[in-house]
């Protein structure tokens, strides 16, 4: 098997469990330059200022005009003479020129890219990292995860554990932004802070690792935390398109790692397809899922038998409602799983709530109020708010469809009658207006843009939707499940708003549909929470219309 389908598996099914060390290599092939080549050319620039050269041994002349070895604080504070200035010099080496940038130089490789990725599926915890510049933290960014960044012995001692962070970068060498961090001198390396040690062995004995880019010729600190740390739980790899060094070749011998002699763009962008294909041979096919469909259709339209449909809807609601009582680990690589184990169950709502008739919505409704129930068990938040996950993606997918086929009556039906327990408040309220996406999903202003991504495929291929017609009928439904939800709680949640040449900031078309049907009372919108609060309805549309237009605003108005 190739190194980086196995190690794809062992990602797969144990999710966080792995560790990432990068090295100079990886960074120098994104075109920044080595922590030893930013001190030489410190070195030769303070020659130069004194009007001498350094006859090609800088650390050598530094050392005999100044009597001690050169460090970047002692470089920087004889270059430099405020805070502001020090930054300023060490950002042109770290940070890209307009024409830099035009070259592709100074920004995340591909490499970085890959395990962003790996990271946000939840498969890698912790990236360790030799070089002061920030590349892993742009694509991490880029990725929608905002990572916790180690860049000094403080930084380690604060800490949270580990098992509760995504997204760790650790600067074992310092951070550029923070030059008094910065090592790169043998004596430097040869020991760091005890704080950063000890996070240094966990990591090292409690993760399985990928090494790549890192010589380890000079770096005797962490040569040392390889020798002192023992790790059998999980495989190890080691990367790099040359042969190792010496160095390193003895702790890949005692690390028991697998070499693989390739570069890290290939090899991170390889094992990210391989995690990302096997989570998709994860999924029910879809040619499945629309045989399910085929046949559901038939018996909603009375050339087949309906008692299959509904013996299916039972069993897909009993196997997701066992299931998200048992999610634990990475909340990503929870969110993954639930979105491809309720597909079948989603597809077969969409097409229940848009073909069936008054008889055929029992088969579904209740099925929302029992995916929505609040599990009676202590665990992470997030994890338990992603256990009323797919009471959300339900609500959605039935309240869409049916609004799609302007089935009326069961839209009213939906937005009112399943209900739902909040904890937190001790009061009972329409899973509508509670459950929304950035409740459940747990992903902030993500959050309704994701379940839109995951309900798209529903709409377009198994009801025939355009997808302009899905993404017209959702504003619609958002827009009314927003007025619900403010009318009951006094809160908004951030709705998912198309984007525009103008940016965010936008009233949607369905706002001027509904205003329209309450404004004539020739809607059916005047019902369950708003019919009972109608003096109400036109202080909700006001904070629902804000809330799309202020396309800033991370929490709910009002």
């Amino acid at each position: 098997m190739e190194p980086h389908v196995k190690l794809a598996f062992a990602m797969r099914d144990t999710p966080g469990a792995y560790t990432v060390l990068l090295g100079a290599g990886v960074s120098m092939a994104a075109g920044m330059p080595s922590a030893w080549d930013v001190q030489v050319d410190l070195i030769e620039r303070l020659a130069a200022a004194e009007g001498v050269t350094t006859d090609g041994s800088p650390h050598a002349w530094y050392k005999i005009r100044f009597g001690q070895p050169a460090t970047y604080d002692l470089l920087l504070d004889a270059l430099t003479s405020t805070p502001y200035e020090r930054q300023a010099m060490l950002r042109s080496y770290f940070e890209p020129n307009d024409q830099e940038r035009e070259d592709g130089l100074k920004q995340p490789s591909a490499a970085h890219h890959a395990i962003a990725r790996l990271v946000a599926a939840g498969h890698v915890r912790i990236v360790l990292t030799t070089n002061f510049d920030r590349l892993m933290e742009t694509a991490l960014r880029e990725a929608g995860i905002e990572p916790t960044v180690v860049a000094n012995a403080d930084d380690a001692a604060g800490l949270a554990p580990l098992h509760t962070l995504k997204g760790v970068v650790v600067h074992l060498h310092g951070d550029y932004l923070d030059p008094t961090s910065m090592l790169n001198t043998p004596d430097e390396l040869d020991h760091y802070a005890a704080d950063t040690d000890a996070l240094l062995d966990r990591a090292l004995s409690e993760y399985g690792l990928v090494i790549s880019g890192w010589s380890a010729k000079t770096d005797h600190a962490l040569r040392n935390a390889f020798s002192r740390t023992n790790n059998r739980f999980f495989a190890s790899y080691w990367t790099d398109p040359a042969e190792l060094s010496e160095a390193a070749q003895d702790l890949l011998t005692r690390r028991a790692a697998t070499y693989v002699q390739t570069d890290a763009d290939t090899f991170f962008t390889q094992t990210a397809d391989a995690v990302d294909a096997l989570a998709d041979t994860a999924r029910q096919h879809p040619a499945s899922i629309a045989a399910s469909v085929a046949v559901a259709k038939r018996a909603l339209s009375g050339t087949g038998q309906a008692i299959s449909l509904h013996d299916t809807l039972r069993r897909e609601t009993s196997r997701i409602a066992d299931l998200r009582l048992r999610l634990s680990g990475d909340h990503s690589h929870q969110l993954t799983t639930l979105e491809a184990e309720t597909e079948l169950l989603l597809a077969l709502t969409a097409t229940t709530a848009y073909w069936g008739r008054d008889r055929t919505d029992p088969w579904w409704l209740d099925d929302i109020e029992q995916l929505g129930t609040h599990p009676d068990i202590s665990g992470d938040s997030a994890l338990l708010a992603l256990a009323q996950a797919p009471a959300t993606m339900t609500l959605y997918t039935a309240s869409i469809a049916a609004m799609a086929a302007a089935r009326w009556p069961t839209l009213v039906r939906i937005v009112e009658k399943p209900t739902v327990f909040d904890p937190y408040s001790d009061k009972t309220y329409a899973v509508a207006a509670l459950l929304a996406p950035e409740r459940t999903l747990s992903l902030g202003l993500k959050s309704s843009e994701r379940l839109y991504t995951q309900l798209q495929p529903v709409f377009t291929q198994h009801l025939a939707l355009s997808e302009s017609t899905f993404r017209d009928t959702w504003e619609r439904f958002e827009y009314l499940r927003l007025l619900v939800q403010y009318v009951a709680t006094g809160r908004l949640s951030w709705p998912h708003i198309r984007p525009t040449e103008q940016g965010y900031g936008y009233a949607p078309a369905s706002a001027a549909w509904v205003k329209k049907t309450l404004d004539t009372n020739t809607g059916p919108w005047l019902f369950g929470l708003l019919s009972d609060a109608v003096d109400r309805i036109d202080e909700a549309r006001q904070a629902v219309d804000r809330s799309f237009h202020q396309g800033t605003i991370r929490k709910g108005l009002g």
